[in-house]
């Protein structure tokens, strides 16, 4: 710990809301450092104190409740890393988060690699962080960019950060919809300091770096920092944990209670399972001719060595395909199973969590111009690479005359083979600069009633981001030899009068990507076996595409806050403000996707737009009672904001909130107010994106009546697809749907939101303990969001004015002569649904000078009480309490301070969670039961410091008891999202136990 700069009572001042900015206004607070904030009971009128949720200045606690966490905990827990110091805050931990994971495995909003933060669960987007008090302009690659990414701000700038827990969109504006976060950069400094970080896993991958040297001078005019911070994060792959590499069943028989997974052949034991086959070939007959097995006119899979599987009589594919037994597939019988599953080389040297490399420098000062005027500047300057080794799988379709037809008697006349592997040329990478500038002046001079303070300042930030991705080229696929998607029979939706490809593709050019043709040779034994392509097929097949991103924001704000009049109990304060922020974005996505050659991924254009946002706001502080029975003090404050949006128009929102000190021991807090989120600028000006997926993925009519049966779909859902003609039996056979994505320009309305919060402080004077209770409740309305293709789908089904629901509008039936099958979805950026959130936020803290040392005890936590989300009226889903969404969350943070020692353990609790409201934890036989809930997990870590006269020593343990990720069920449980056998959610560690030191010396 820092102990000659760590506030003896900021943790104190957490409880009553009490945040001290240390952002001062007149010039002789240059003389010092920033005084500590104090608590309520100890608060003098003359402390010059801005509050984080107020504008207004001299105000000693807010009605809004605060959290503050330091940067010295997050140390003494091994935690090097802004955004996981945040997400590990029970604010954020109780609802998913976008960290560097799972914003590479999913689609969020920075892209691949960035680190977000979600207060309450309700979106990146509605939380707006602030860096001093200050707006931080966003971060990120591809189109959808609008939240501020972590990445951009390295720990070693950081002092404290401070998140209001209430919306605050009166007093900063849009985005503050589920709270606010201030960051508070150090100012402490007046010499040199420098740290080296490291922390080692137990096992390979994620290890862990940082490297910073920082410098500041007060001098008699003014002061600066300095800051220069390296930060590297090493890559984990699948396979570097046995609770990422092998997905498994983990089912249960419900007669026995005995494992019955399916098992590993070679081994006996729960076979691998995976998203993606491999080592596989397919086959298909289209003849009418009529499978083994009753089949009829599906497929099976063919296995050639005749261990395991579906195997055709006397049947061997060219080249006497003999699989590697590490890569051998473990299968089982498609005919019964439905799914062969896998655990492969590429996908096991896949990267889990990807590479990240930081360089950041930041400097902030300020002068004084005279002794009532000072003017300030900051500077960050950022470079974020991050870098992912992926796999994915592909496939073609040969037909059998191709091949000499070598397989048995009685099959129909076309018959497809379809060869599947998975290759390692998916990897990915980003590379975003940053820059952020503030310059103003502020100051103070004398009023009616006393200092009348002003500031102004402009600021403009920058992101510059270009992302590469490993691609397969559509156009080099389909011109391989045997490819069916010339269009032979219309079997996969091409265009029947393209005829059907030569045995040989050689002289054949690509017409969009311009490269010579390759015979691919798809049943090559090392192929199927997980070897890989040849070069030269490797040079024909893949390419890298290159994609370009810029977001700049630019904005101007002014402000005076000041004394009005005064009332018997004290002065009327009031703040009032204007700002103007005009922002811009640019996504440029590389030519292959540009063009649409990039063979199973999204095709995209040109996302590109801007808006300009004017804003006008006040805000008074009332002193209604001081010194009276029951009443020390009662102060009630209201904030109100105009917005003129460029692109939706004009809004008002308003904030009131009381502070009731009903004696020195016991305080009563409450806030309501209004909020809203104008949408973001890839929620309007999103370019056309086409993508694609599968009709049984997609439509809840396939095979509607045996679904009702099972209880998958309701009553409802099945009348309206006998309604539409839609078979009882219809099996969504054929090709797959197209599913088209945009912005919404001229037709979103901005989001509103209301929140309200209640709650006490209890500080009673005979023990050092403060304990502090709030209930909040935050309700978002018309929200801005894309309901999924298959959402739409099923909502127009589900829906008591089917056909004439809207959303029936949005998706088409009919390909060729089957009309039943679904075309087209238009899943573009609506204002559809709401979400509620509420719960209760509990901190409490104890603090004590023992003879044998200072002891210091700290508990934060959350019970989530309510997380719903409504499409529409009467859809409303209640999410609190399933995976990824636990209903309790918390931490306690044990420190002892005895002379040069300082001793914590630390403790981060994540309950227990279910996915039962979803799916059943039995199958629809009965015979077999899945794992659907995560059990309670605690995670524990531990350091000691020593301080020498310049140098401290700091080195400890995380996750101490090597507490791994919760194991669910693979199959079987639709909705839960995992990796390996293990949940795959934001709230757990996935790097294991780990060591890891800290080394300081100032100068």
């Amino acid at each position: 710990m820092r102990k000659t700069n760590k506030p003896a009572l900021n943790r104190t001042s957490a409880l009553f809301g009490v945040v001290a900015a240390l952002l001062p206004i007149a010039a002789h607070a240059q003389d010092a450092p920033p005084p500590a904030p104090a608590p309520v009971a100890d608060a003098q009128e003359d402390d010059d104190i801005i509050v984080t949720g107020t504008r207004i200045r001299n105000a000693f606690n807010s009605p809004s409740p605060i959290q503050i966490i330091v940067t010295d905990r997050a140390e003494a827990q091994g935690i090097s890393d802004v955004s996981e110091l945040i997400q590990n805050s029970s604010l954020a931990s109780g609802s998913p988060q976008n960290d560097a994971t799972i914003s590479s495995a999913f689609v969020t909003d920075g892209g691949p690699g960035s680190q977000t933060v979600s207060l309450r669960g309700l979106g990146a987007n509605r939380t707006l962080v602030l860096l001093n008090g200050r707006r931080a302009g966003p971060a990120g690659t591809r189109g959808a960019v609008s939240a501020f990414d972590f990445n951009v701000l390295p720990l070693s700038v950081v002092d404290r950060v401070e998140i209001l827990k209430d919306g605050a969109s009166s007093i900063y504006g849009s985005d503050a919809v589920a709270g606010v976060v201030n960051i508070i950069t150090r100012r402490d400094l007046d010499g040199g300091e420098a740290n080296i970080f490291y922390s080692q896993p137990f096992e390979d991958g994620g290890e862990e770096g940082r490297l910073d040297l920082s410098y500041g001078r007060n001098f008699s005019r003014g002061h600066f920092n300095v800051v220069l911070d390296y930060y590297n994060l090493s890559e984990t792959r699948f396979g570097d944990r046995d609770y990422t590499n092998c997905a498994v069943d983990n089912t249960t028989s419900v007669a026995t209670g005995e494992r019955n997974d399916v098992l590993d052949v070679r081994t006996g034991q729960p076979a691998c399972r995976g998203n993606t086959a491999e080592a596989l070939v397919w086959l298909y007959d289209f003849g009418g001719g009529g499978l083994p097995n009753g089949v009829g006119p599906n497929f099976i899979q063919y296995d050639p060595t005749g261990t395991i599987g579906q195997v055709l009589p006397q049947t061997v594919l060219p080249g006497g395909f003999a699989p590697n037994g590490d890569f051998f597939n473990v299968g089982f019988d498609a005919v019964t199973d439905g799914a062969v599953f896998r655990n492969g080389a590429f996908e096991r040297q896949a990267s889990f969590i990807p590479n990240l490399e930081r360089t950041t420098f930041y400097a902030e000062g300020d002068f004084d111009l005279t002794n009532n005027a000072e003017l300030y500047a900051e500077v960050l300057v950022n470079r974020r690479e991050s870098s992912s080794t992926g796999a994915r799988q592909m496939w073609t379709y040969l037909y059998s005359e191709y091949l000499g037809d070598p397989f048995s008697a009685g099959w129909g006349n076309v018959t497809v083979l379809s060869p599947t592997v998975v290759t390692n040329h998916f990897d990915a990478s980003q590379t975003v600069d940053y820059f952020r500038g503030v310059l103003g002046a502020r100051g103070d001079f004398a009023g009616w009633l006393g200092d009348v303070n002003w500031d102004i300042y402009v600021q403009d930030s920058i992101s510059d981001g270009e992302y590469r991705q490993e691609v397969i080229l559509e156009d080099a696929l389909t011109s391989a030899a045997g490819r069916s998607d010339f269009g032979s029979f219309g079997l996969f939706g091409q265009d029947n009068s393209i005829p059907r490809p030569t045995a040989s593709c050689v002289g054949y050019v690509t017409p969009i990507s311009n490269r010579a043709c390759v015979d691919v040779n798809w049943l090559s034994p090392t192929l199927l076996s997980g070897g890989g392509f040849t070069a030269e097929e490797d040079a024909f097949l893949f390419d890298t595409d290159v994609g370009h991103t810029k977001y700049e924001q630019q904005f101007v704000e002014g402000s005076v806050s000041t004394d009005l009049f005064a009332l018997p109990a004290g002065n009327v304060a009031g703040a009032f403000g204007f700002m103007v922020r005009r922002d811009e974005i640019k996504d440029t996505p590389g030519e292959i996707t540009l063009s649409g050659n990039s063979w199973g991924l999204t095709s995209a254009g040109i996302t590109q737009g801007s808006d300009t946002t004017r804003e006008v706001y006040g805000e008074l502080l009332f002193p209604l009672l001081a010194g009276a029975p029951l009443a020390e003090s009662l102060d009630v404050t209201l904030s109100g904001r105009y917005t003129d949006v460029e692109s939706y128009g004009e809004n008002s929102t308003y904030k009131i909130g009381a502070n009731w000190q009903i004696t020195s021991s016991f305080m009563l807090r409450a806030t309501h107010g209004t909020s809203f989120r104008a949408p973001a600028l890839f929620e309007l000006y999103l370019a056309s994106q086409t993508g694609f997926g599968r009709q049984v993925d997609l439509d809840p009519c396939i095979n509607w009546q045996q679904n009702l049966g099972l209880g998958n779909i309701s009553q409802r859902v099945a009348d309206n697809c006998a309604a539409d003609g839609i078979a009882p039996d219809y099996d969504g056979a054929g090709s797959g749907v197209t599913i088209q994505t945009s912005g919404g320009a001229g037709l979103l309305e901005a989001e509103t939101s209301e929140a309200t919060v209640v709650g006490f402080v209890w500080s009673p004077q005979f023990i050092d303990f403060n304990l502090s209770v709030d209930y909040f409740e935050i309700e978002v309305n018309d929200e801005v969001d894309r309901l999924g293709a298959a959402q739409i789908v099923y909502s127009c089904y589900n829906s008591i004015d089917f056909p004439t629901d809207p959303l029936c509008n949005l998706f088409t039936r009919g390909i060729g002569s089957n009309p039943f099958l679904i075309n087209t979805i238009n899943d573009s950026y609506l204002n559809v649904n709401s979400q509620l959130n509420r719960g209760i936020d509990v901190t409490a803290l104890y603090e004590h000078a023992f003879p044998w040392g200072d002891f210091t005890a700290e508990a934060q936590f959350t019970y989530q009480l309510e997380d719903t989300v409504a499409l529409f009226a009467g859809t409303e889903r209640d999410t609190n309490g399933a995976n990824g969404d636990p209903e309790l969350v918390g931490s306690l943070d044990l420190e002892l301070e005895r002379g040069d020692w300082t001793f914590f353990w630390g403790m981060d609790f994540i309950g227990e969670t279910d996915d039962s409201r979803y799916v059943s934890d039995t199958s629809g036989s009965g015979t077999t039961r899945y794992d659907i809930t995560a059990e309670a997990v605690t995670y524990h870590s531990a350091s000691v410091e020593y301080e020498f006269d310049t140098w401290s020593l700091l080195a400890g343990v995380a996750n101490i008891f090597d507490q791994e990720p919760p194991t669910v069920s693979t199959v079987g449980s639709a909705g839960q999202s995992y990796v390996g056998p293990s949940i795959f959610a934001s709230q757990y560690d996935y790097l294991g136990r780990r060591a890891f030191i800290r080394v300081q010396k100032t100068f």
